[in-house]
């Protein structure tokens, strides 16, 4: 690797810079246009000026900002290649903030970690939240997010004879969290006590936004992103943060509504019979294929709350198996604050975090209602972060209401456009709210979406998928049409319930790939904590090629994955035992469990030979 000696071309260089400083190296001078966007701007506001850079001693700094927030930017050099850019803003009165974002732009062409987690050329835009790594490397320069960065943009500029890529490191934005409420509470919904009338949900849909952020007085936000000069001729291999444990590609997560709850068809998914009967060669259900549930329940219902006894029963079993038991509200009807509190104790015994609306249309403690708010008659979300609860539904589903698909939540809508499976309630940072698709259909339809095309396709993508199903419904609780033809237990001829064999094949296919490693099944908090704990994840590459990743997270991450963007190497763990490792054409895994705190500094090279993850040089920082 060619070592450069790092210094501030500062000692005799006026104090104040040019609004662009630039690497120099081997390769010549690579500008860093830097600049800082803040949003909104009152009516009638000017941008604030562009960022002047003055050397501090071994640092450029810059300042900037408005009457109401300053913004300050530091680089600084590393010990080793480099440069560390660290932004933070503090706000002198309370703003709602739209976005806080640090531009770059960087000599092209680039390439970028994707949603899919390929390491492919920026040809387009592309926006990566929360469960994606940020990573892009220019020409000249990498930068890898850091501590803050909630998220990324990547999208091709400048011209074919001068390429370059936009890169804007988000800080926050609205984008991040998407949280919308229903604009009012309804008595019932139209036409749904009607069996013969079909219900328009769509034109229910509408929400208020409560996407923006307030900011303080006082209040500071901090981020902190590294850049990598690169050597020449020498391309990039990032060391990928994977999503799923031990090597998994793919995840599915199945969150089942307690509407129409009947124990009896319950028995039957989980156990392929509602007979205690040993059937070799019948339907398995869920927990003898080894798959994972996300089951909400009510506590108090005509059939199917957690009040009755067999239902309980479940409930615990469900548990006992490492599956989750949900809340879906204490009644199917609207209950105020007050209800809430005296069903928190109930739910607490079960060990209940996760909280998925039901109806948000009519039961006004929908926290897409008006559950979202402190206080008031419905206001329930003090009440459920005092007593645990730390997952909220959006309530609100990618992919529609037509025919069941499955859908990968990192790709299912467009690329350039945020839309993040996980992210923190923006009025209430104790709360993470969740995404989901409808899946909802015949035994015969929702097989055919877990095709193992399907499901090829999900692991490809390094994908998750958030199953919104009502597969516990029979026809004791079912009257409408359109709903008893979508139940996936039918009646034997003594009257019990088995599930349709059909889908039980299906479920056989996801057992197949858990056991064989590629796809991981999860519930919901598991795979919703796990894309939160990664993000406190960070990677930094050191002088020799290795890497070092570091958990400044307070939860360890057991089976923690990374991979490299080639085929054919061989990754060692300094600092872990490594617990698997897999190679496919394009991309080299390992996965070991990381401690809270932990830090483990990955090698690569291919037989005797080391190979540098990243080439980075020693850079001056100079005017451009």
């Amino acid at each position: 690797m060619i070592s450069l000696a790092l210094a501030l071309v500062a000692a005799a260089a006026p104090a104040v810079r040019p609004a662009v400083p630039a690497l120099l190296h081997g390769r010549g001078p690579a500008p860093l246009d830097v600049s800082v966007e803040l949003l909104p701007l009152e009516a009638g506001e000017a941008p604030p000026p562009p960022l002047r850079w003055r050397a501090e001693g071994g640092v450029l700094v810059a300042s900037g900002g408005d009457a109401r927030r300053e913004v300050a930017l530091r680089l600084v050099p590393g010990d080793d290649a480099s440069l560390s850019l660290e932004v933070s803003m503090r706000y002198r009165e309370a703003v709602e903030v739209e976005r806080e974002a640090v531009r770059l732009r960087l000599g092209g062409p680039a390439r970028a970690v994707g949603r899919d987690l390929s390491f492919e050329r920026v040809d387009r835009p592309l926006r990566v939240d929360r469960g994606t790594p940020v990573v892009v490397a220019g020409s000249q320069v990498m930068v890898a997010g850091g501590p803050g960065i909630a998220a990324a943009r990547y999208a091709p500029a400048g011209t074919r004879e001068r390429p370059e890529v936009a890169v804007d490191l988000v800080l926050d934005d609205a984008a991040s969290h998407p949280f919308a409420v229903y604009q009012r509470c309804l008595d019932e919904i139209p036409g749904l006590s009607d069996a013969s009338t079909a219900v328009s949900f769509s034109e229910l849909e509408q929400k208020r936004s409560l996407a923006r952020m307030v900011r303080r007085p006082g209040e500071s936000v901090a981020a902190r992103a590294t850049l990598y000069p690169l050597l020449a001729g020498r391309e990039a291999l990032p060391l990928v943060v994977e999503r799923w444990p031990s090597g998994a590609r793919g995840a599915v997560v199945i969150t089942d509504h307690a509407d129409r709850t009947d124990p009896v068809a319950l028995q039957a998914l989980l156990h392929g019979d509602s007979r205690l009967v040993c059937r070799p060669g019948g339907p398995r259900g869920l927990l003898g294929h080894g798959i994972k549930i996300t089951k909400s329940f009510f506590l108090h219902a005509r059939r199917g709350s957690l009040d009755e006894p067999e239902t309980r029963r479940l409930a615990e079993e469900i548990l006992a198996a490492g599956s989750e038991v949900a809340s879906h509200s204490p009644t199917g009807r609207a209950d105020d604050r007050e209800a809430v509190r005296a069903a928190l104790p109930a739910l607490a015994a079960l060990g209940v975090v996760t909280w998925i609306d039901h109806e948000p249309y009519t039961n006004c403690e929908a926290f897409s209602s008006e559950g979202w708010q402190e206080g008031g008659r419905y206001g329930i979300r003090d009440l459920l972060a005092a007593a645990g609860f730390r997952w909220i539904w959006e309530a609100g589903d990618r992919g529609g209401f037509g025919v069941p698909r499955l859908e990968n939540l990192f790709t299912v809508g467009d690329p350039g456009v945020a839309d993040p499976p996980i992210y923190p309630l923006p009025v209430d940072a104790r709360l993470w709210v969740f995404q989901s698709t409808m899946f909802q259909g015949g035994p015969g339809a929702l097989a055919a979406a877990l095709s193992d095309a399907a499901l090829d396709r999900l692991e490809r993508e390094r994908g998750l998928f958030v199953a919104h199903t009502y597969l516990s419904a029979s026809p004791r609780t079912t009257s409408r049409p359109e709903l008893l033809s979508r139940l996936v237990v039918r009646e034997l001829p003594d009257g019990a319930l088995e599930l349709d064999p059909l889908v039980d094949q299906a479920l056989g296919r996801i057992e197949a790939r858990v056991r064989a490693g590629t796809l991981a099944s999860m519930t919901l908090v598991e795979a919703a904590e796990r894309l939160r704990d990664l993000g406190e994840v960070e990677v930094r590459y050191l002088d020799d090629g290795a890497a070092e990743v570091d958990n400044h997270g307070a939860l360890p991450i057991p089976g923690f994955t990374v991979a490299v963007p080639a085929g054919g190497m061989e990754l060692t763990a300094d600092g872990a035992r490594v617990d698997g490792s897999a190679s496919e054409p394009d991309r080299t895994r390992i996965w070991f469990d990381l401690p809270a705190g932990g830090r483990v500094v990955v090698r690569a090279g291919q037989g005797a030979l080391p190979t540098a993850l990243v080439a980075a040089v020693r850079a001056f920082l100079g005017p451009q």
